[in-house]
């Protein structure tokens, strides 16, 4: 079998996941606690997010420091930490992607259960309201796929991703602050994916993904 530090990055980020995804599973079924649907979105997303890291991140810079000479200065936390310091404007921002992915997600879920409920299978339209619940359940899905790969390709500094995130925030700032301003009184405006578009449009932030660009 090869050694991990001889697989390609592809490799390492199947086998990476699919037993991330394996291990999450099998301890919500195991586990004695039962939490609501919203935790377990949230501890699955943390879990492989930090997992990815680990091993796709921190991982390979590590083995290169080792290379070169460096393993006492540098560990898997050090090289994670450097990795995570080096660009912090790009980090806050798949932390805020991260945000969004999670509650897509999260409501993902909680579509689903609703879905199975004796509120639903006893109402007079069941038929009809399942219907819609799983085009809904199945956009919020998309959703929050489409997040997770904002966050992907906003790390790996694609200017797709750049497009995609800010197409996504600024949805979500646009809705949100229509309905601040239609009750003033009440907390609506959403402060993440706000902060996420004026960071977006920072100009070190836009070097990043369309150097061209700002540079004329």
């Amino acid at each position: 079998m090869k050694q991990m530090d001889q697989w390609s990055i592809l490799q390492l980020a199947l086998f990476t996941n699919t037993i991330a995804m394996l291990g999450i599973y099998i301890s919500f079924v195991s586990s004695s606690v039962k939490l609501n649907a919203s935790m377990h979105v949230y501890i699955a997303v943390l879990t492989v997010v930090f997992l990815n890291l680990i091993f796709l991140v921190a991982g390979p810079r590590a083995r290169a420091a080792r290379r070169r000479g460096q393993s006492a200065q540098i560990g898997v936390y050090g090289a994670l930490y450097e990795a995570l310091a080096e660009r912090p404007l790009l980090t806050v921002l798949c932390i805020l992607q991260l945000v969004g992915a999670s509650r897509s997600a999260s409501t993902t879920v909680q579509i689903l259960q609703t879905l199975q409920s004796g509120y639903v299978r006893g109402s007079p339209n069941s038929g009809t309201l399942a219907s819609r619940l799983r085009v809904f359940s199945l956009l919020m899905g998309s959703v929050a796929l489409l997040w997770f790969l904002a966050v992907i390709g906003l790390w790996i500094r694609r200017s797709w991703a750049w497009w995609l995130a800010l197409i996504l925030n600024s949805l979500v700032a646009a809705v949100t602050g229509l309905l601040q301003l239609a009750k003033p009184r009440e907390l609506l405006l959403d402060p993440w994916a706000t902060l996420a578009v004026v960071l977006l449009l920072l100009r070190p932030v836009r070097q990043l993904f369309h150097p061209r660009q700002t540079t004329t």
